[in-house]
């Protein structure tokens, strides 16, 4: 038996390990404290400290992971390892996963045990998210604790509750976009989510997001809310960039999506489009921006205006 899971104790994990106790070093925290978070002694530490980063780039390199892709893992474990190292282990396993189920470590792998053949066993395991999906899902999560923690914003959440999106950079189907599922509502006076993001959550807001997408690529990010003539109003005292859909007789969720990308072919850069509804439709506001948490400040910013 010649499991890949023996590659990521040799191999993965010491040089991830390495690369993110420099990182936690440049953070200012001491010996002491990195070799508790990483469940290491103190002089493991130190020995990790004692080597340059590149010994660990090119380590991580010859078993097949993408330099770009370990910085960012490196990042966002010890990002989430200041705050949770249960948060930093679900990072850090996820990644793993979503590197075998690419198979980047097949080479490798087969490199020492030429007996494995056409062995595909990691391909035909469930894929898992790579790092620009768990950096969209930890920004979704970022914006929904921002909305939660601003009980001012329930006033403008509509019937039909309010969703975020945002899409991977090179989206190309409702999967690539991430969302909530069951959308937020206003639970106890204040906004809440009713379930953690994940992609293809949303048909909707995905569509909206594609299509305007395939106008300006720079949209990453889309969130909706309450219309009405107070909305209307905060929007432009702020100075926003704003438009309004021009659907003439037509209806229904196609209308409103296509004359939603029509505003951006005609305006190019907008950060809100008005909506006034129609037959079995609510009036919404759509805001637009380059991440989830920019579309959140956004909102709240109108909110702040709205309730004056």
């Amino acid at each position: 038996m010649f499991p890949p899971c023996e590659i990521m104790v040799r191999d993965f994990l010491p040089a991830i390990r390495g690369l993110v106790a420099l990182e936690l070093r440049k953070s200012g925290l001491s010996q002491s404290r990195i070799a508790t978070l990483l469940g290491i002694t103190q002089a493991a530490v130190s020995l990790y400290l004692s080597k340059d980063p590149d010994y660990y780039k090119k380590k991580l390199q010859s078993i097949g992971i993408p330099l770009d892709e370990a910085d960012k893992l490196v990042k966002l474990v010890s990002n989430d390892m200041l705050e949770s190292v249960g948060k930093a282990n679900e990072t850090f396993c996820a990644f793993w996963k979503g590197m075998l189920s690419r198979g980047l470590l097949c080479d490798y792998h087969k490199s020492l045990y030429p007996s494995l053949g056409e062995c595909d066993v990691c391909l035909k395991a469930p894929e898992h998210p790579s790092v620009e999906h768990m950096e969209i899902l930890k920004d979704m999560e970022h914006a929904l604790s921002m909305l939660e923690e601003s009980s001012y914003f329930v006033k403008l959440i509509p019937e039909v509750a309010v969703n975020i999106a945002m899409s991977l950079k090179d989206a190309k189907s409702e999967m690539d976009v991430a969302a909530v599922p069951g959308r937020i509502v206003a639970l106890r006076d204040r906004p809440k989510s009713m379930s953690r993001p994940e992609f293809g959550a949303s048909k909707h807001m995905a569509k909206v997001l594609l299509r305007v997408r395939s106008v300006k690529n720079e949209v990453r990010a889309v969130m909706n809310m309450k219309y009405d003539e107070g909305v209307e109003a905060a929007v432009k005292k702020l100075g926003m960039n704003l438009a309004y859909t021009e659907k003439g007789d037509a209806s229904g969720e196609e209308a409103v999506i296509e004359a939603i990308a029509a505003a951006f072919r005609k305006y190019n850069d907008l950060d809100v489009v008005f909506d006034k509804g129609g037959v079995g439709l609510e009036p919404m506001t759509y805001i637009f921006g380059k991440s989830a948490t920019d579309v959140v400040r956004k909102a709240l910013r109108i909110a702040r205006g709205y309730i004056g």
